[in-house]
């Protein structure tokens, strides 16, 4: 359905528990339907900061204040790809002439350049839900700094391996909008009255990813063999949930090439975009952050350096946009910012900021995300643009380095030789109140919080290793990263819950109170296990970018 705007929260959890509880009789439409529920984890996709033609279409004029609405590409300097759900509420001959959609209504976000207005909307004329889900955005100002992806002239076949990126939520009962995921799909026949030449279709099944609300427009990239294209246009499915299994489908940019190539014209022929460099090519750096905020972790603060000569510093955040949350951006040279002192800030009631910084100085930054209300996930992207390409090994923390030197600040542990920092074990951190290893395996622990080693991390965004060991023989059990075992857990009340059989773990509870990490784990026939000495057992838990260790 389109997205609903403002209702009350009895009546959208009402509408959403029918949308769940009946059959998926009607199909779906991808736009964001408006909703407060929260509960932070694409579908079944991962976190990027890569992928910078990939933005975010916005309800509302003002950057302060502007939610999450739709994704989409860049495919010009000044143009910008969508599907015609997300702007359009009809069928396409109303939404022409004095019917087309108000630009002014709408920005758009992109990680690495920050907002754009929009002065124009074009939606196509056969548009008719799926046919035709095709609109043509026309910006108030050419991005620089960003590549432009081609659109495909080519169609698709079936058994193609491709690239899905967006902004929506990741399906079931989370309504995660705002953050950026990827994730792989297999082209396949179109089935229950979708057109294979006007959309690209695939089935989910629970391997690979699907779409989700809030990922319309937003592209599906195939390589034909010259580099990635956008090939289809996020559309919709059959399952309101995007749940296995579920049918979802795409237009198929290819069949709408000439529509597209007419609105945008010789502005489809741009490479790159402007005087700078494009994010990601020589020349460029990025770096990127995320982490949770909530009543209990409130503020984080992130490090990253900046090469002298650097010509433009873009700094921008994303946040899970909820309805309920408010999360700022706070850029510092030189030390931590705070909420009276900084060199940029977005504090918004939206959950989206940039900053842009020309002629920034060499050395240390930081950017801090505060919480002023809600919980939930958020993602940094820091991009530089010029200076002199960064020099491993010579002592100076330089832009797309995290470290550089074996004693550097900058790492929580040492620095590898090739400018990264290696993962933190700290010896004795894991304090271990119970282990008893025998065919199963019982483990409760607590972490201390040293140094801020482990504050705000999110166990699910990365594999979780737990590693037994009496220094002969080893038993290892892991999680893979956004594991479905984690979906009953309540990240903005500091609790993660996982059950599955993951080499013989069977239960995992992670709970993070502030200051220390509460620990429970379960497992049964894990392979080794019954190898172990239990008397002198070393336990090593990696979550995140850090790990931590000790014994009974």
């Amino acid at each position: 359905m389109r997205r609903v705007r403002a209702l009350a929260v009895l009546s959208v959890v009402v509408a959403v528990a029918a949308v769940f509880a009946a059959p998926s009789e009607a199909r779906r439409r991808l736009a964001r339907p408006k909703t407060s529920s929260l509960r932070p984890r694409i579908v079944n996709g991962t976190f990027t900061s890569v992928f910078p033609s990939t933005g975010l279409l916005l309800d509302g004029g003002n950057p302060a204040t502007a939610e999450a609405s739709c994704s989409g590409t860049l495919i010009g300097c000044n143009t910008f790809l969508t599907a015609a759900h997300c702007v359009c509420n009809t069928i396409g001959a109303d939404c022409q002439g004095a019917g087309a959609p108000d630009p002014a209504t709408s920005l758009v976000f992109l990680q690495h350049a920050g907002f754009f207005s929009v002065t124009s909307v074009a939606v196509h004329p056969d548009y008719d839900f799926p046919v035709a889900d095709v609109a043509v955005l026309t910006l108030g100002s050419p991005v620089s700094g960003i590549a432009p992806t081609p659109i495909s002239e080519t169609l698709a076949a079936p058994g193609l391996a491709g690239t899905i990126v967006g902004f929506g939520r990741s399906g079931g009962l989370s309504y995660d909008y705002g953050l950026k995921r990827v994730g792989n799909v297999t082209t396949a026949s179109c089935t229950g009255g979708v057109s294979s030449l006007t959309s690209l279709c695939w089935t989910y099944t629970g391997s690979g990813a699907n779409t989700c609300h809030g990922d319309s427009g937003g592209p599906l990239f195939l390589d034909f063999g010259s580099g990635p294209v956008v090939a289809g246009i996020t559309s919709g499915g059959d399952s309101g949930s995007c749940l296995p299994t579920d049918h979802s489908y795409d237009a198929n940019v290819a069949h709408y090439a000439s529509y597209i190539q007419g609105i945008a014209g010789t502005d489809l022929e741009a490479t790159s975009c402007g005087p700078l460099a494009s994010a990601g090519a020589a020349g460029t750096a990025v770096m990127s952050a995320q982490g949770t905020l909530s009543s209990v972790s409130t503020t984080r603060t992130h490090p990253f350096p900046v090469t002298s000569g650097v010509d433009v510093l873009r700094v921008t955040m994303n946040a899970v946009d909820d309805g309920n949350s408010d999360f700022d951006l706070y850029v510092k040279a030189g030390s931590p910012p705070t909420l009276a002192d900084y060199d940029c800030r977005a504090n918004g009631s939206g959950q989206f900021g940039a900053c842009e910084l020309p002629a920034p100085a060499g050395g240390a930054w930081y950017v801090m995300v505060h919480r002023f209300s809600g919980a939930g996930a958020y993602q940094v992207t820091v991009t530089t643009f010029g200076g002199p390409a960064p020099v491993c090994g010579n002592a100076v923390w330089e832009s797309g380095e995290t470290c550089d030197g074996a004693d550097d600040a900058a790492c929580p542990g040492a620095c590898a030789p090739d400018c990264t920092c290696d993962t933190v074990c700290g010896a004795d951190d894991l304090v271990i109140d119970k282990l008893r290893i025998a065919r199963g395996i019982t483990l409760r622990a607590t972490i201390a919080s040293t140094m801020g080693v482990y504050d705000g991390i999110d166990p699910r965004l990365s594999p979780l290793t737990v590693t037994f060991t009496d220094g002969v023989d080893t038993a290892t059990v892991t999680i893979p990263t956004d594991d479905a075992g984690w979906s009953r857990s309540r990240p903005d009340r500091g609790l993660y819950k996982w059950r599955g059989n993951a080499g013989g773990l069977r239960r995992l509870v992670m709970r993070d109170d502030g200051a220390t990490w509460d620990l429970r784990l379960s497992a049964r026939d894990v392979p080794n296990s019954l190898l172990l000495d239990p008397t002198s057992v070393d336990v090593t838990l990696t979550f995140g970018d850090a790990c931590a260790s000790g014994s009974p």
